[in-house]
């Protein structure tokens, strides 16, 4: 404001000496030339005094009345007072500087506002309905809105606003065009912003699911799918509700949050993603609609068959490398567990000699810091396994595993694996192989370098005797 200040202060100084000087001018003989000079400097202050006060209020009055009510007020109504200000100016000159009668001047205006009005009264309803609604903070730049389209019933406009002026608002959809809808129009018309009054948006996913699969089982592979997305809030937290029943079977609701409505489509087809995987890991599939006749046990309904166990193990490569034998083995032998949500499994530093494949639901992995406080380093969802060096070597467990939701998953113990190892000894050096190939991969990406060959094989034959001296087998 400080350049609007000294033009105003130079006005005043104009003022101030405009009698000496049209004085001396008039003097002069040059009467013409003092009338419009005079006429200048009147103009000129209250076209200055005009732009101070305009200002003021954007540099002062302003920013106060934002932070007063914690949003920035509609830009709409201050080109409004701007234009009011620019109006209240001219007439201002015109009635005290040029002495035009102001009643003549205002009918005489009147009755061009009139025609005017009467030619552009589509455009006066939207400059009075934009007001209105950036006086309701119905919603502003960067809201997502849906807005039904009044030429089209049942049809629905889905944009982000980009830009709101006197005529009308801009939306950018989600395809990158620009859609311009009059402001009278959009007052008139039902609309939802997603936006409002948080910036993040419920989501909703449903899933059809059989009759067969209880409630408590659908609920914890669902809620495992949703809170191991990318994308999908902590808070508020997941929801999976039972939507509605029918012949095909029950429909199930997952709501979540995202923190934008822009990243709706991404992380919703990423929430299906991890449904459809972790569904089929738990061998369940959509239900549609069949005629589907056959007896099934109450136990294989609530635990799953020892095929369903042995296809759940085939899918990881530390078991599929034992055979198809070995593999009903131990899924024959393996203790099934279920664990509340924030449960502890395993903790870090206690002694253990079992390995635990996830079934249903999601854990985290833990570990303890210089603190002595559990930092959270990654999530296992269904499919996966931890524990597999404290099964092969008797290691004490290198991290604490907790249930983030309810989890359902089966325990091996070295126990089952012992006479299989003992009959079958080179499925132990199979295995060995594999354990050292992961560690050296995961040295690699660690280090971005590629580890040594005498190294890996140094590593390869440490482990090899750990676990032959575990499981008692000697190499003569």
């Amino acid at each position: 404001m400080l350049f609007q200040t000294a033009l105003v202060a130079g006005a005043l100084v104009l003022l101030n000496f405009q009698a000496r000087l049209l004085s001396f001018i008039a003097s002069l003989g040059l009467e013409r030339l003092s009338w419009t000079l005079d006429a200048a400097i009147s103009i000129f202050a209250w076209i200055t005094g005009g732009w101070l006060v305009s200002g003021f209020i954007h540099a002062l009055v302003w920013p106060r009345l934002e932070k007063r009510l914690g949003y920035p007020p509609p830009k709409l109504l201050l080109n409004i007072i701007t234009a009011v200000i620019i109006l209240t100016i001219t007439m201002a000159i015109f009635a005290f500087v040029l002495n035009a009668p102001i009643s003549g001047l205002v009918a005489g205006s009147s009755v061009v506002a009139a025609v005017i009005g009467l030619a552009v009264t589509r455009m006066i309803a939207d400059v009075f309905s934009g007001v209105a609604l950036s006086v309701e903070r119905s919603y502003m730049l960067g809201d997502w809105l849906e807005i039904e389209m009044r030429s089209r019933p049942g049809s629905f406009l889905v944009g982000q606003v980009v830009e709101v002026n006197w005529r009308a608002t801009r939306l950018k959809t989600k395809a990158d065009e620009i859609v311009v809808i009059p402001n009278s129009e959009l007052a008139r018309t039902k609309f939802i912003n997603f936006s409002a009054p948080h910036r993040y948006y419920r989501a909703e996913v449903q899933v059809p699911l059989s009759h067969r699969v209880t409630p408590d089982r659908a609920k914890r592979i669902l809620l495992a799918a949703v809170v191991s997305t990318a994308g999908v809030m902590i808070e508020p937290k997941p929801l999976i509700v039972l939507k509605r029943f029918e012949t095909r079977g029950v429909v199930w609701s997952l709501l979540f949050w995202i923190a934008d409505y822009s990243q709706d489509t991404q992380v919703t087809k990423a929430v299906q993603e991890n449904v459809l995987n972790y569904l089929q890991v738990a061998g369940i599939e959509l239900s549609y609609n069949r005629v589907d006749q056959r007896q099934v046990s109450p136990k294989e309904v609530e635990q799953g068959s020892s095929a369903a166990r042995e296809v759940l193990l085939s899918r990881i490569d530390f078991f599929a490398i034992l055979g198809d034998q070995a593999l009903g083995r131990i899924a024959e032998a393996m203790q099934r567990h279920e664990f509340e949500a924030q449960e502890f499994i395993v903790t870090q530093g206690e002694a253990g000699s079992s390995l635990f494949v996830v079934e249903e639901g999601l854990v985290s992995v833990l570990v303890e810091d210089g603190n002595g406080d559990l930092r959270w380093v990654a999530h296992i969802p269904p499919g996966g396994f931890f524990g597999e060096m404290a099964l092969l070597t008797g290691e004490s467990r290198t991290a604490s595993i907790r249930a983030e939701t309810q989890v359902v998953c089966y325990e091996i113990d070295k126990e089952i694996l012992l006479p299989i190892f003992q009959e079958t000894p080179e499925l132990l050096d199979k295995v060995g192989e594999l354990m050292t190939a992961r560690k050296a991969q995961l040295t690699k990406a660690k280090k971005g370098a590629v580890a040594s060959t005498p190294e890996e094989q140094h590593e390869k034959h440490s482990l090899l005797q750990k676990m032959r001296h575990f499981f008692e087998i000697k190499i003569w």
